[in-house]
Parts: C-alpha cells; structure tokens; sequence
C-alpha cells in the first residue's frame, strides 16, 4: 500500500514537533540545573594540588595557627565559624581567648557558631564553606579530609619561622591569591620586609653581644622557665648571643633544659614569655638562693618579660615587637629612637590592618614588657 502524500507531510510534521519538543526540554533543564562554578588549581604550602573555587566567600580554618594567618590578610569576613579551642568555648578555669592577638584584634571571632574541632564532619559540611585552610602537617590526614567532606581543603604552614622569611612571604603571598587578598598580602609582605632591614642595620653596629637566655615559652602546654629554646628569634635580629643551644631533635623548637644548664650558662640578661610568667616565678622562687648565687642575670636582676611568643601557634606579630623590646634592653643606644609603644602599635597595625594600643593588649594578655619585680 503506498503512502499518500498527505501522510508523509503529516509524519514530518511529527518528527519536526517531537524535535522542537526535545530541544526545548534540554533547554528547560540547564536553565533548571545550577551553573557549575569555575575553578583553578593552587599548590598549597605541603606540595598539594587544590582544585579551589574562583570566588570564596565561605570558609573555615581549622587547626593552629590557620585562623591567625586569615586575620594577617583582612580577611576574617568570610569566617563563617569557628572550633572551640582558643575562642572561649574550653571546658577551663583559664581565659585563653586574649593570649593569641588576633583575637584582640578580631574580637567578634568569639561570637562566631562553633563547629567544635576538625573531627566534626557532619558540622563542618552542614556549615557549607567553600574552603577550608588547615594547619594539619600529614599529607595523608589532609587528603583524607577533603574527600571525607567534599570540600576543598588547602594546607598552611604554620611551622615557617621568620627565620625562612622567604616562604613566609610565599605562603601570604599564595593564601592571599587563594582569598582574593593579593594587595593586602604584598602590603604585609613588603611591611615586613622593612621592619627585618631596619633591625638588620642596626645589628651590623653591635660591637659587644650580650649573652641572654629565654625561658618560660609556651609550647603544647605551659611551663617554667625552664622551657627555653635556643633559636630565638630576637636574639638572632638585634645581635645577640644565645646562651643556650638549639632543640636536639633539629626542630628549632622550645625544650625542656635543666637547672643545672641554666646555671652552667650563666647569662648576662633573661628573658620570659608572658604566657608562663606565673609558673616562671614560682619557679625562680623555689630556687632563688642558687639562681641569686651562680646565675649573672639573676644576680643584677636583669630578668625581663616579653609578650606572648606561642599560642595555638606562633604570635609572629608579637616575636617581632619582641625583638623591638628586646633591642631596647640589651642595646638602648641603638634603639632609642623610638618608644616601644609607638613601635608596638606600628606593628599590629601592619599584621591586623586595625589599629591596637600598647595598653589594650597588655591589658588583655596580663602583662607588660618589662623588669619582673621579683626581687623586692
């Protein structure tokens, strides 16, 4: 039977509305599907490749460390919580929240909804951030993360000392690529940079290095001043001789010494981190008769405080308005030209991008750098 030619109009007629009909619902259900967003890949500061967001608006950082870096590049707005640790929510006597200075500067991190710790899986995914910053050292730790959350997680180094000023830079200069923060991060960087040249010129005039000791420093946990390190970043910028030698382990990390070495070393000038000035007099107090003997600065009372080093991780800030002090104390003719608040302020400024006053954080953090008045 052959087709008429009526048919065959009416079959290609079909054909073209099913056509228009399927275009139509592919088209209805891309416009129905979210636009997938745009993505490039970072290698963040353990050697990893992170495919991140190219806008980030949401974030958490989790671990020691991480959050202070966040601060350092004006860039807490896109915090959207935090962990209990270190932001008021421990179960302890003790108020740690002002120790690290950030948090001065930052106050309102307090306020933020807690996600408790970086175990809580479920409340970091429910939170919806678009990236979370990590101080975690395991490659492995930090890979199994990002695939247990299905978030990308971008690891920091919050072990970098300004000894490696180098990849300090680095780090600021890739996180702030990361947060949308280049300008703020070259302005920290370049900031810096002046402060370490204008410290470094006024060490090439020591003709006479003072010997000192540090004690008291804050190091997973508290301790007396008996805890030392022997690479101390203000003694190695002003031109100083540290008595004491560094960690045995090559971490260039605090440790635990010994009377006896403290002794034996005998310096000239010591210097104690406020977080454990407490432990440290009592310390001091319960060998004062040996220390007031055989100890140099013990003996002309040359024991000075300085503000706090390490807490959850390190106060890069505050070790740099350590060195301005401890230049201050052991060299006054080559510091003179300033006043240890002013040149306070200028700091905090640099790292916070807020300003903070010399009495604000004293106040906060319970101390002063200055003589201890253990000795009357």
């Amino acid at each position: 039977m052959k087709r008429t030619r009526n048919s065959g109009i009416v079959v290609r007629t079909l054909v073209l509305s099913l056509l228009a009909m399927a275009i139509a619902m592919t088209a209805l259900a891309a416009m129905a599907q979210p636009e997938l967003q745009s993505e490039r890949i970072v290698t963040d500061m353990r050697g990893r490749s992170v495919a991140i967001p190219d806008q980030i608006t949401r974030i958490i950082a989790l671990d020691a460390g991480s959050l202070r870096l966040v601060s350092y590049l004006d860039a807490t707005d896109l915090v959207i919580a935090v962990e209990d640790d270190g932001h008021g929510r421990e179960k302890s006597l003790y108020e740690f929240f002002t120790l690290a200075t950030y948090r001065i500067a930052y106050p309102s991190l307090r306020d933020l909804p807690s996600i408790g710790s970086a175990a809580n899986h479920e409340g970091i995914i429910a939170a919806e951030p678009d990236l979370i910053i990590s101080s975690a050292v395991d490659v492995a730790r930090l890979d199994q993360l990002q695939s247990t959350l299905g978030i990308p997680v971008f690891a920091v180094d919050v072990d970098v000392e300004l000894y490696d000023s180098e990849r300090f830079y680095a780090q600021n200069e890739t996180l702030g690529v990361v947060l949308g923060r280049e300008e703020r991060a070259n302005e920290l960087n370049e900031g810096i940079k002046a402060l370490l040249g204008d410290v470094e010129r006024r060490r090439e005039q020591v003709r006479e290095p003072k010997r000192a000791y540090a004690g008291g420093m804050m190091f997973y946990g508290p301790a007396d001043l008996l805890r030392t390190t022997g690479d101390f970043l203000p003694f190695d910028l002003v031109g100083a001789v540290n008595v004491m030698a560094t960690n045995p382990t090559g971490n260039r990390q605090p440790y635990m010494t010994s009377l006896e070495d403290l002794i034996a070393a005998s310096p000239d000038y010591v210097f104690l981190d406020a977080a454990n000035v407490t432990l440290s007099q009592a310390g001091y107090r319960s060998n004062r008769m040996i220390l007031d003997t055989l100890v140099s600065a013990f003996i002309d009372r040359d024991v000075y405080t300085t503000f706090v080093y390490k807490y959850y991780g390190t106060n890069w800030e505050n070790q740099l308005v350590n060195v301005y002090y401890v230049g201050k104390v052991l060299y006054p003719e080559l510091y003179a030209d300033f006043t240890l608040e002013e040149k306070a302020a200028e700091i905090w400024k640099l790292f916070f991008n807020v300003p903070l006053s010399f009495d604000e954080v004293c106040a906060a953090q319970n101390v002063a750098p200055e003589r201890v008045d253990w000795f009357n």
